[in-house]
């Protein structure tokens, strides 16, 4: 089972996607250093990750510690459209796409990557964070998707030993549409002749 070491608070989370870059599209620059302050943190992380945060439920955060073959067997992926045309109905366990043949070929290419490289140490030093309802799991990987699939290659694949490894753990009952939850909109009282939609999260 997981470790879940030291509960943290969310600040330390943005933080540490920041520094991953979790967010880097053509688009937008790189993130040169990750801003002093929790209120710029935040204000970088929404700036960049405003879609992300919407369907995210508040969390418990943790740091956790994954340090065996089966704890990667608790793993699923994103449940994101880049990856799998119907997410809620695909099997996202890490085990089933380590072998990489099958993953969609951008996906595909950045993962083959990272094996190619070594998983450089510096790589697997940016923070991965996960999502799930318990410490049993299953865990959703948030951010990391590309590392963890190679990490899983290696190790589920071609055997190699795997070292322990710290990453961020959030816990919730409120649904999360990157778990592969249903999500639902209520509708709240229109604003200026327009209608308003907000997302339940419990």
């Amino acid at each position: 089972m997981i470790e879940l070491r030291k509960q943290i608070v969310f600040d330390e989370v943005i933080a540490g996607m920041l520094a991953a870059q979790c967010f880097h599209e053509k688009s937008l620059p790189r993130i040169a250093a990750v801003p002093a302050s929790s209120e710029a943190r935040y204000r970088e992380l929404v700036d960049r990750g405003y879609l992300f945060l919407r369907f995210l439920p508040q969390c418990d955060w943790y740091r956790a510690r994954l340090a065996s073959p089966d704890d990667l067997g608790r793993l699923r992926l994103i449940a994101e459209e880049s990856w799998f045309s119907d997410p809620s109905a695909a099997d996202r366990s890490l085990a089933t796409w380590a072998a990489l043949d099958t993953l969609p070929d951008s996906h595909r290419h950045r993962v083959r990557q990272l094996v190619s490289d070594g998983l450089e140490v510096d790589s697997m030093q940016r923070r991965i964070t996960l999502f799930g309802r318990s410490p049993g799991g299953p865990f959703t990987v948030l951010d990391g998707n590309h590392r963890m699939l190679a990490l899983a290659h290696n190790v589920l694949v071609q055997g190699m030993p795997m070292e322990p490894l710290e990453v961020h753990l959030g816990l919730s009952f409120g649904p999360c549409r990157w778990h592969g939850d249903t999500v639902m909109w209520e509708e709240r009282p229109p604003h200026d002749g327009r209608a308003r939609f907000v997302l339940r999260t419990w």
